[in-house]
């Protein structure tokens, strides 16, 4: 079986190449890497242009989009255009090592997760994350991304079935799709690896607007359930931690005039009833508190955990 590898890609060509060396030294050669371009600076475009016909591989294609869109819409036009019916989908800033592709030579149904991985820091050190919850859909709902984007190897049929990618979220999209994969998913499997992904994690600090953006992509994400899924008692009252993963982005980023999205985000909870008047008079106090500086931030994160973290 062949494996179709999509890349999404913004001004990292160095990245770019990293992966390309990665499948250079493949021990399974079935593989295409499609690379989506979303509207890089003008010198980058020329770099990747010359690059791609310098290597003169027939297994790379590179698409260019004429506008800036974002990462769904980039994952979801490589997919359009690939050849094979397993899909993988890997950032421009990760890497995996030289059995990636072999490992994914199996059969899927659906889609199928390799539930472990390494996590590296901005200096280089690695931390393995294995897969510890046996219910998977449950913990996405109470917001613990237990495998990222990489980690899932689709049929591409299926991929396709769920509709792709939501081209609305700015953050959250593996996670949102994880959700929808795993309501509707009846045939999928859950493998116990050996790791082959690294997944390069960035200072959240260092994100423009990484509150903003958390809280429009929660408050999305929140109604699209809202709106498609039945849930039962437990399930409903699991997702007001991702009221918690707003708040700890406040803290994290230390700015507290971004208090004013989180609020907004408290708002879309109390609405659609993931939190009583008790819990939404909680959050308003300690936004107030954190706001004017009357609270630490070991307090502020301390409270919400215990307020709104099942």
């Amino acid at each position: 079986m062949s494996l179709s590898i999509i890349t999404p890609h913004y001004n990292d060509l160095d990245g770019l190449k990293r992966i390309y060396n990665c499948l250079q030294v493949q021990t399974s050669t079935n593989w295409e890497w499609i690379v989506v371009d979303d509207f890089s600076e003008s010198k980058i475009i020329n770099g990747l242009k010359k690059w791609f016909q310098e290597l003169g591989d027939k297994r790379v294609k590179l698409i260019f989009n004429t506008a800036k869109t974002n990462g769904s819409i980039c994952r979801n036009t490589g997919a359009d255009v690939a050849h094979y019916n397993h899909l993988i989908f890997l950032d421009a800033d990760d890497y995996v090592s030289q059995d990636f592709v072999l490992h994914r030579d199996i059969e899927v149904h659906e889609f199928v997760v390799f539930k472990n991985k390494a996590v590296v820091d901005a200096n280089g050190t690695q931390e393995i994350r294995p897969l510890s919850s046996k219910n998977y859909l449950n913990s996405f709902l109470n917001a613990k991304f237990i495998w990222q984007t990489t980690a899932i190897l689709w049929n591409k049929s299926f991929f396709f079935k769920i509709g792709k990618f939501d081209a609305n979220l700015q953050r959250l999209q593996d996670v949102e799709l994880t959700i929808r994969a795993l309501f509707v998913g009846t045939e999928y499997t859950v493998i116990d690896n050996e790791i082959d992904f690294f997944y390069c994690a960035k200072p959240i600090r260092s994100k423009p607007d990484i509150v903003k953006q958390s809280c429009n992509s929660v408050n999305y994400l929140i109604s699209q359930i809202h709106s498609n899924y039945i849930l039962d008692t437990n399930e409903h009252a699991l997702l007001k931690a991702y009221y918690f993963a707003c708040a700890k982005v406040l803290q994290r980023c230390n700015n507290r005039t971004d208090a004013v999205y989180v609020m907004t985000s408290l708002n879309v909870f109390y609405s659609k009833k993931y939190i009583n008047i008790y819990r939404y008079s909680i959050g308003v106090f300690l936004l107030k508190l954190y706001q004017f500086h009357l609270i630490s931030d070991f307090l502020f994160l301390k409270a919400n955990r215990y307020f709104f973290k099942k």
